[in-house]
């Protein structure tokens, strides 16, 4: 279940300059190279560095004509290309001591590496091989299919996700309500991959993000490997997200139930998904101690159900959208009552939350703000989709002090959604 309001987002407009420095402590910066490429970079030290092609257009990026080809363009990526064969991109990486990968989210498309800092520039021209000279072959696609459909029905058989991605597309319809996992039936071909490649792999529409990389290796690595990319096209626009909200329900033989109470949220590293978090934080659910009780408000209106009933709260900031609410676990048996105490949960904090309350979930955000940057992977996705969406880059310093900004008169304000 949705709540359908006509509450405005912020929507975050690119910066024009060219150079911007995020946090002159930590050498964080970003730039963008004469023929159009974002650039970021994160001086760190150790003997270890990371590279990230990163992509504007996830399964965002997708319409109801080829849903799921994301899925299908993410696992594509180191095989066959121009220059070498999967096998030889394998084989050097591994000979290297590398390790790469790529990740999906609904706004990015992210091809990683991490690998010894003397081994970058073997490492940059790996990555710009995939978003440049891949050849997307018909006996490839076969593999790529094959794990593909084989991710899709795994997130399927989990109830958790299917939950989540039922409530994005019950919120936004198109855009951010397609899912991240293409439908095992999904009909996309060898060919509307490479069609969907060609749209996003230009210049204008990718970030190369570098951790332990200083500025000016990072735009002569740009220059050298990332000219083959095509120049011509802009960076993706997508019509700006609107919030239906609404109602689902999914068939499932589970013993237990998967429910969803969900509310439009705020656009990250907006004030308002501040406020959120705090309140997403303060609600709870989760556990902070391996194998230890659940805490929060939620937490301790879980204890007072039967069956197991898990109650939990969520909180997704996008570009210019989100969606705040709580996901119910339960037995059906007891599934109404579980519902309903995370119902009373979300109307007793419209009056306001206690100071303790307050100041936990203060804590618990500022925790994970810190968390966030916590891995290189972590850095090399948020700087990029920063660096292409504003054109600036917020660190866990920045993030840290948005959230000390934020007063109970704040949250107040937003828990106006859930009356």
């Amino acid at each position: 279940m949705l709540a359908a309001t006509t509450r405005k987002v912020l929507i975050s407009t690119a910066s024009k300059a060219t150079y911007a420095t995020a946090a002159a402590a930590n050498a964080v910066k970003v730039a963008t190279t004469s023929n159009g490429l974002k650039i970021a970079s994160s001086e760190e030290s150790g003997p270890t560095a990371s590279l990230a092609v990163v992509i504007n257009g996830g399964a965002r990026a997708q319409n109801g004509s080829n849903a799921g080809v994301a899925h299908y363009l993410k696992n594509y990526g180191f095989k066959n290309n121009a220059n070498r064969t999967a096998f030889r991109v394998t084989r050097e990486a591994e000979l290297a001591g590398g390790v790469l990968s790529s990740a999906l989210s609904r706004e990015a498309l992210v091809y990683s590496a991490e690998f010894l800092k003397e081994d970058i520039d073997l490492f940059a021209e790996l990555l710009s091989d995939v978003v440049s000279v891949q050849k997307f072959q018909e006996h490839e696609f076969l593999d790529v299919k094959h794990q593909t459909v084989s991710e899709s029905v795994t997130a399927s058989h989990n109830s958790e996700i299917s939950a989540i991605e039922a409530a994005h597309h019950v919120a936004f319809r198109q855009g951010l309500g397609h899912s991240v996992f293409a439908k095992p039936t999904a009909r996309i071909s060898n060919a509307t991959v490479k069609a969907f490649a060609q749209e996003l792999f230009t210049q204008n529409n990718i970030a190369l993000v570098g951790t332990n990389v200083d500025q000016a290796t990072l735009e002569k690595l740009a220059e050298t490997h990332f000219s083959k990319v095509p120049s011509s096209g802009s960076k993706l626009q997508f019509a700006s997200s609107k919030y239906f909200g609404g109602e689902a329900r999914i068939e499932s033989g589970a013993q237990n139930g998967e429910f969803v109470i969900a509310f439009e949220g705020a656009a990250a590293d907006s004030k308002e998904y501040a406020a959120l978090q705090i309140l997403h934080y303060a609600l709870g659910g989760q556990s902070i101690v391996k194998y230890g009780p659940v805490t929060g408000l939620l937490g301790q209106a879980a204890t007072k159900l039967a069956g197991g009933s898990q109650l939990k709260s969520f909180n997704y900031g996008y570009s210019d959208a989100g969606l705040f609410g709580v996901q119910v676990s339960a037995p059906v048996a007891e599934s109404n009552h579980a519902i309903s105490a995370a119902a009373e949960q979300l109307k007793s904090i419209a009056k306001g939350l206690s100071s303790e309350d307050f100041n936990r979930g203060v804590a618990l955000a500022k925790f994970a703000a810190a968390a966030r940057f916590d891995t290189r992977l972590d850095r090399l996705e948020a700087y990029g989709a920063q660096a292409l969406q504003t054109g600036k880059l917020t660190t866990a310093t920045e993030a840290i002090s948005h959230l000390e900004g934020v007063s109970t008169s704040d949250v107040a304000k937003v828990n106006l959604i859930v009356n």
